[in-house]
């Protein structure tokens, strides 16, 4: 798994954002971006992302596994990071 590939896809998202901190961590299948302050608010939000031919996806709970990096498709990220539940 690339842990860079995520880094760089969360830091363009997140680019002239200051109030956001997170940490990656791996296993065999998955990469985790645990997030402990989004837009300031401290939290303990898990996003799970994977490489599959090479296409980036992210788990989400309503949507499923969907692939984040063409067009408009980052707004799974956005759905997920910014969900209260």
């Amino acid at each position: 798994m690339s842990k860079e590939r995520i880094k760089d896809f969360i830091d363009k998202q997140l680019e002239n954002l200051d109030n956001f901190s997170y940490k990656l961590e791996e296993d065999e299948n998955h990469i985790y971006a645990i997030f402990t302050e989004i837009l300031s608010k401290y939290t303990n939000k898990e996003l799970t992302f994977k490489l599959l031919d090479d296409v980036l996806y992210l788990h989400s709970i309503t949507y499923g596994w969907k692939p984040v990096e063409k067009g408009v498709a980052n707004k799974y990220f956005w759905l997920e990071i910014l969900n209260k539940a």
